[in-house]
């Protein structure tokens, strides 16, 4: 699947604040440029699924600018588009001023991200209709909800409500329509209270970044803390569709938090081997970084580097504003180079990818956690799923590790994957146990 960032009508580099929900920015295209690249990923079982930002609306918005106009005419809200938004008589540090009247408007992010009023029937029409165009009329297959924890500021409750409405709509709609939610929250208990509102998927926040639960146990070598994480996250969660990643549009890329070619490629071996449908922010995979280290929006969001000659070779040639574009962005080799080197990054992220695709049990299946007995550095879990029953084997320490495994217990009979973050090449020796090399897993089946 393609996760497409706000691709509407903006005045802002980053897009996440509409001016109008049913066109497309000059920058992307036409609506039926959208249309053609939808049915061309169709084709090829690819799906595409939109970032539907509705916690706010840009203050260039013209409901908002009607609705402004209609407070300096009249003296307070009211018309056509009155109560689309928040509007007050206060100075709240969350409102802004309507200029030259005595109202205020919330806008939680900044004040030209005025909030919508969700309580409003109009204001749910509206994303009712706005759905219904790009679920139906352009085919997309679903939505990417941004800052569903901002929907009603400090109310999970009345959150929760809301993303049901919309999963329940968006599915009158398009019944297998995918929906994914941004609870940017640091605790997988109340990013589990989100999955109550039906919504397919949140995005794993405790797992990602250079802090999260994957970067972390691949930074300390820790065998014994990976087979903890995925058995937590089952006892957790449950029976739903996770979505792991290790870092986005708003966070440090992994290639500036992850120390070193092997680590950066562990970290994503082991995103790979967990539950759910896992999310690769783009440039990832050949290990891009944020501009200079710099943590700035523009700074993550620079050229994919597709040619080594040219780092706007073939498309991508405006940067983000005030983000000039050089060398030092691209640490690691461009993806032609990369797809050239067996051992480059890209080819790791490839190789990670089919392995996953190839092995339904590896998204869905039950974990069980065998690593009693090993070293801190091994890890032994398998999956079942649907009947098929699969070992992983981690080893997450840069130096061999011999591994001794009951192959009746775990029910294995063939190797059938591996990634080597090092190099080298698993075997076994005379007595049957496993001989993994550095930064390694190992799949048996």
């Amino acid at each position: 699947g393609i996760w497409l960032m706000p691709i509407h009508p903006s005045p802002t580099y980053h897009k996440y604040d509409v001016t109008d929900y049913y066109g497309i920015d000059p920058v992307y295209g036409t609506v039926e440029d959208l249309r053609n690249l939808v049915n061309e990923a169709h084709k090829r079982g690819i799906r595409v699924i939109l970032d539907l930002v509705v916690n706010h609306t840009s203050n260039n918005h013209p409901w908002f600018l009607e609705a402004c106009e209609y407070i300096r005419k009249n003296g307070a809200p009211g018309g056509e588009y009155g109560d689309y938004y928040n509007f007050r008589i206060t100075d709240n540090g969350a409102y802004h001023s309507v200029t030259g009247t005595k109202y205020s408007y919330e806008g939680q992010f900044w004040s030209g991200m005025p909030d919508l009023n969700l309580d409003s029937e109009k204001v749910r029409n509206e994303i009712r209709d706005v759905m219904n165009f790009w679920l139906t009329d352009c085919n997309v297959d679903g939505f990417r909800l941004d800052a569903v924890t901002s929907y009603y500021t400090g109310n999970i409750d009345a959150n929760i409500n809301f993303l049901s409405w919309i999963n329940t709509e968006a599915k009158k709609i398009k019944p297998q329509a995918y929906i994914v939610g941004e609870a940017w929250v640091g605790s997988d208990y109340t990013i589990d209270r989100y999955y109550e509102s039906g919504c397919d998927s949140f995005f794993l926040f405790t797992g990602a970044q250079a802090g999260g639960t994957i970067a972390t146990a691949v930074k300390q070598g820790n065998g014994k803390a990976v087979g903890k994480l995925f058995v937590e996250l089952q006892e957790t969660y449950g029976d739903v569709i996770l979505a792991p990643f290790l870092g986005n549009h708003d966070t440090m890329r992994p290639g500036s938090f992850m120390p070193g070619v092997e680590n950066l490629k562990m970290a994503a071996g082991v995103m790979s081997m967990m539950n759910g449908g896992v999310f690769v922010y783009y440039g990832e995979e050949i290990g891009m970084i944020s501009k200079g280290g710099n943590n700035s929006d523009p700074a993550k969001r620079i050229a994919m580097k597709w040619e080594a000659k040219n780092i706007y070779e073939g498309c991508c040639y405006l940067p983000p504003e005030n983000t000039p574009v050089d060398e030092t962005s691209y640490y690691y080799p461009s993806v032609s180079e990369q797809m050239a080197d067996d051992d480059s990054i890209l080819n790791y992220y490839k190789q990670a990818m089919e392995l996953r695709n190839r092995f339904p049990s590896i998204a869905r299946g039950t974990v069980t956690d065998h690593s009693e007995g090993q070293n801190s550095y091994v890890c032994v879990i398998t999956k079942e799923y649907q009947g098929e029953k699969i070992t992983i084997v981690f080893n997450m320490d840069t130096f061999e590790q011999k591994v001794t495994l009951d192959k009746d217990a775990l029910g294995y009979s063939e190797f059938v994957g591996a990634l080597y973050a090092s190099g080298g090449e698993f075997s076994f020796d005379e007595s049957g146990a496993l001989i993994l090399p550095p930064q390694s897993i190992v799949v048996l089946k």
